[in-house]
């Protein structure tokens, strides 16, 4: 679940960024209108001023039209009006002192205005009615400082509050995300997976709860269908025993008595050799059914590789026809005759004992055979080599690799060697063109070590 933690985290670092980023977003607008609205020039005391300035020079009509003022008056000391431009009827001549003090910072009869003083009098320059609003704001400084940090933790409570719905929105929908990886975690593993179909992964449970109904029920059909499979080759393999049992005694017996010169001795011991033959196919075919589907628990115990390798050529040269067209050589070096391993004898000698006799059967004309044991660092090593035809690539793909070939090729031998091979935890390889098979031991101890051991 690590990985929807690290998706958790992301998610809440998006979010933050997007919400930082439209923070900045809405200041950048906020400066670009505000500074369009507030930049530019627009009807105010520096205008005013200008105008006042203007006043008697015969310039101050172009600069009203150009501040668009509806009127403009200049009034003397005691607020009697000295000049005008299109004032108003309804406007008074004359002012109080009270009536300037109310108007110069509002209205004047609802006409917004602006007021410049000087040695001239009062320039009174009005607006159109409802084209500027002309109020000046007033506030207690204590107040206003109140305002402010009420606004300013309004605003940071704002942001943590939003920040909080992130994080609570994020861990919810981790926890969702949670269990349905928990089911797929469930269901890669094999496991039966029972998720609750409830809330905003009701479709996605449900799925995941209906794959695995039916892997489980395929899973059942084919252990059902294996297991038939297994008991059948057993039963096939009891019934082949009894009458192969009986071929190759009455094959020995003929044999004996009609000697190895005679035709029909002859043709007794090849009986015997094919019926020894069809034993062991029918052994293989037990042992590579109870290794595919796992019914064949290794038997592990201490065993020396170097006095099992002498037990396989000790057999394989008991057994074998014609002994000069198969010469063996066999080359263990000291170090090698010292290692002790856990392993499982009779699978061991069993691959041992095909690699050889594979070199055999498919060399009729006979070949050298070559077996060399020897440590490459601390692993122990041993190839088997042969000068005959070597062994198909397509079967060298097969022991290097594990891809069985499309083709029809014979490998039941083989396959039973990379599979015990493969089940003890070491490594097997087809080298120099299929004729040279190389097995690599995984971890072993030497005589001195299990003499020191307690």
């Amino acid at each position: 679940m690590k990985s929807l933690m690290r998706i958790y985290i992301r998610s809440l670092i998006t979010c933050f960024l997007l919400f930082a980023a439209f923070i900045l977003v809405q200041m950048g607008i906020a400066a670009v209108v505000a500074g369009r609205i507030y930049n530019r020039e627009v009807p105010g005391r520096y205008f005013i001023q200008n105008i006042y300035e203007a006043l008697g020079t015969g310039g101050e009509e172009a600069l009203l039209d150009e501040m668009g003022a509806s009127f403009a008056m200049l009034l003397d000391d005691e607020g009697n009006l000295v000049w005008s431009k299109d004032l108003p009827g309804e406007l008074a001549h004359s002012y109080t002192s009270s009536q300037i003090a109310s108007f110069s910072r509002w209205y004047l009869e609802d006409y917004p205005v602006s007021v410049w003083g000087g040695e001239k009098g009062l320039l009174v320059v009005g607006h159109p009615k409802g084209s500027v609003w002309n109020y000046s704001i007033h506030q207690n400084m204590r107040e206003l400082k109140g305002l402010l940090t009420f606004l300013c933790l309004g605003a940071a409570a704002t942001f943590f509050g939003i920040l909080l719905l992130f994080f609570i929105s994020g861990f919810r929908y981790y926890r969702r995300m949670r269990i349905l990886g928990e089911g797929i975690e469930m269901l890669a593993a094999g496991e039966p997976v029972s998720l609750p179909e409830t809330g905003q992964i009701r479709e996605t449970a449900k799925a995941l709860n209906t794959a695995s109904r039916r892997l489980l029920s395929q899973r059942q059909a084919l252990d059902k269908r294996d297991e038939a499979r297994t008991q059948w080759i057993q039963g096939v393999s009891h019934d082949i025993r009894t009458p192969l049992s009986l071929i190759m005694g009455y094959a020995d017996m003929l044999q004996t008595q009609m000697g190895k010169e005679e035709p029909a001795g002859r043709m007794a011991a090849m009986i015997r050799q094919q019926s020894l033959r069809i034993r062991n196919l029918v052994e293989d075919l037990n042992i590579v059914s109870r290794l595919e589907y796992g019914r064949q628990p290794l038997r592990l115990a201490e065993i020396s590789p170097a006095a099992l390798l002498r037990q396989v050529l000790a057999d394989l040269l008991n057994t074998v026809e014609n002994e000069t067209a198969y010469p063996i050589a066999i080359e263990i070096s000291p170090a090698f005759g010292r290692v002790r391993t856990a392993g499982d004898e009779n699978l061991l000698f069993r691959a041992f004992y095909n690699i050889l006799s594979n070199s055999i059967r498919h060399n009729e004309e006979g070949c050298r055979l070559t077996v060399q044991a020897y440590m490459e660092g601390d692993a122990p090593v041993i190839c088997f080599a042969d000068d005959g035809a070597g062994i198909p690539g397509a079967v060298c793909r097969y022991l290097n690799e594990g891809i069985s070939p499309e083709e029809d090729v014979h490998l039941m031998g083989l396959r039973i060697v990379r599979q015990i091979i493969i089940s003890h935890g070491w490594t097997i390889r087809a080298e120099n063109a299929g004729h040279c098979i190389r097995i690599r031991l995984g971890s072993v101890r030497t005589e001195q070590s299990f003499e020191n051991a307690p």
